[in-house]
């Protein structure tokens, strides 16, 4: 009986791991700009990031930056443009190859699940989410989607998402970045946004 016991705990685990799927170990991928690199270390993939920042504060030009490295290393991307703001000749300005990213302009009602089939699918390893509604229970699936896609979700947002699982949240305002969480301890750092490419710049 003892015995029988042991084989079905066993049976038990194995079940259970099958159920879970094969654990997924995130780690910081360097990203290619040096401003991120050098003050958190890289991003986690797969995993999600916030970058918080009111509007006109720099946090759409970082999330450009990082999908026009990403995408000068023959990385997909895809950009969910939620409140449809992306504005094309400014992406282009920044030297972004916009024929060459995914822009998805989902209608209202489909845009969470929209969003969750991208970060799902594992054709983006780089997905960048530009002011979603508030996520709920959606964060926690697109966690998962991340995982199984082995994607990188950017969150672009105006103020903290408190129940977003990300490992690394940044702050943007006055043309600094601020890490306000950081799985790697980083938290309280600070760094100066990526500078603009050459003759981009709206404020000179």
């Amino acid at each position: 009986m003892a015995r029988q016991g042991v084989v079905s705990l066993d049976a038990l685990r194995e079940r259970i791991r099958a159920l879970e799927g094969v654990q997924v170990r995130t780690q910081r991928a360097q990203t290619g700009v040096a401003e991120v690199d050098e003050l958190v270390g890289g991003l986690p993939s797969p995993g999600i990031v916030e970058i918080c920042g009111a509007l006109g504060s720099g946090r759409t030009r970082l999330a450009l930056e990082l999908a026009r490295t990403a995408l000068s290393r023959g990385e997909a991307v895809a950009w969910v443009d939620f409140e449809r703001q992306l504005y094309a000749p400014g992406v282009a300005a920044l030297g972004v190859p916009l024929h060459r990213m995914l822009v998805l302009r989902p209608p209202a009602d489909r845009a969470m699940w929209g969003a969750e089939q991208l970060i799902r699918s594992g054709c983006f390893p780089w997905v960048i989410a530009a002011d979603p509604p508030p996520l709920r229970r959606a964060g926690q699936r697109w966690q998962r989607a991340s995982e199984n896609g082995r994607c990188t979700v950017v969150v672009l947002r105006q103020r903290p998402h408190r129940d977003l699982p990300c490992s690394v949240r940044l702050a943007v305002a006055e043309d600094r970045l601020l890490v306000v969480r950081d799985s790697n301890h980083r938290t309280g750092q600070g760094g100066a946004l990526p500078d603009w490419p050459s003759g981009t710049n709206p404020w000179l």
